[in-house]
């Protein structure tokens, strides 16, 4: 069970208590986009370890994701120079969905500059590519060691500053499924993730997105991430990335829904589509459904990872490049600090655009018709 606190800059501390049989094999997952590469190593690591390793290969980021979904991995070792996602990328995007991961890179250009952004991302050594056989025993005694210093009984993360909406980013970038309950002196509640995937919210006589968007709007207090167990039904529909904006928008706007009676949050008769738009714009309002039309998600690289509804993902890809160029430009000429979400609202829906140095997010909403208010 993990466990931690949270705030507005929470410190956190995930913990894992649970015994676990040490493994008959070393399970290691080498990440290159050489293929000759991979099969010589795989080929000369397996033979050095006389049957002890079990080596898993991949091409690239995506292979890689795919088989961490489905194997138990002691250590990753990255190739620096990849195309697409290169190495220190795709090692900061693994510190945040497999947090728990021992990563290794490898590279043919030791430069001190890319040594310190790797260590500094999480690398848990930063090793030389040599094909020589002496370099090949070094490796290997690197590896190994480092394989067999892991810890045999749970393992115990670093402080770090934390929020309620990185700690389910985590969980659903990493197709996981748990349990995040939540105690604050204002109120509790349990979130519920199945396969990567936010189902049901609760906290006290609310549930459903009603709940997840007050916990994800609370301030200070702790939280444990359990395994997963079944919701009593579920409540939520839809993909993470927009509910994880919508609550984020809604925290902006000071929309606080634990202040309002269960019974305020329904509507109890129906109301001219202005009305229903205006609530909507300015944020007003908590018991307006509105339906997400289409969802993108890329990598910083601008490697389209996820797409839903998209008519053309490029094309939103180079949108999104656009704006975070002129956002770039007006960041200089402002100096009013990094840009990380432009909002584009019409009387008839919503499109939010993301932008951080790991990712770029896409997501238009429509408003509902009246008859389906």
């Amino acid at each position: 069970m993990s466990k931690g606190t949270l705030g507005p800059h929470a410190r956190c501390v995930m913990t894992q208590n649970m015994s676990v049989q040490a493994p008959k094999h070393k399970q290691f997952l080498f990440v290159d986009d050489s293929h000759e590469f991979l099969s010589d190593i795989k080929d000369i690591f397996t033979e050095m370890s006389r049957g002890s390793w079990n080596i898993f290969t991949a091409e690239n980021h995506a292979q890689a994701l795919a088989v961490l979904q489905k194997q138990r991995i002691d250590v990753v070792v990255v190739d620096v120079d990849m195309p697409v996602m290169d190495g220190l990328q795709f090692l900061r995007l693994l510190g945040r969905t497999h947090p728990e991961l021992q990563v290794v890179m490898l590279t043919g250009h030791t430069e001190e500059e890319t040594r310190k952004a790797c260590l500094e991302s999480g690398a848990a050594m930063f090793l030389e590519k040599l094909m020589t056989p002496e370099a090949f025993g070094a490796t290997f005694a690197a590896l190994d060691t480092l394989a067999t210093g892991g810890p045999a009984e749970g393992f115990r993360g670093l402080m770090r500053e934390v929020g309620l909406q990185d700690v389910l980013q985590m969980e659903c970038l990493g197709k996981k499924s748990s349990v995040l309950e939540i105690f604050t002196e204002k109120a509790s509640g349990r979130i519920y993730v199945a396969d990567g995937t936010i189902v049901h919210a609760e906290s006290g006589s609310l549930q459903g997105e009603v709940a997840l968007y007050g916990l994800l709007g609370l301030q200070g207090g702790e939280f444990n991430l359990k395994p997963f167990t079944e919701p009593p039904q579920r409540t939520i529909s839809g993909q993470y990335e927009y509910l994880l904006m919508e609550a984020a928008r809604l925290k902006d706007e000071s929309s606080d829904i634990f202040a309002v009676k269960p019974s305020e949050t329904q509507v109890a008769e129906p109301q001219p589509a202005e009305s229903l738009q205006t609530e909507y714009i300015t944020g007003k309002r908590t018991g307006v459904r509105v339906r997400t039309e289409e969802v993108m998600l890329s990598s910083g690289s601008g490697e389209v990872l996820y797409e839903w509804h998209c008519e053309s993902a490029t094309e939103r890809v180079k949108l999104l490049q656009q704006i975070e160029q002129q956002a770039a430009q007006l960041t200089r000429l402002l100096r009013g600090g990094c840009f990380e979400r432009m909002e584009i609202v019409a009387s008839n829906g919503r499109s939010v655009c993301c932008i951080t140095p790991l990712m770029r997010l896409f997501v238009r909403t429509s408003l509902p018709k009246p008859s389906e208010s």
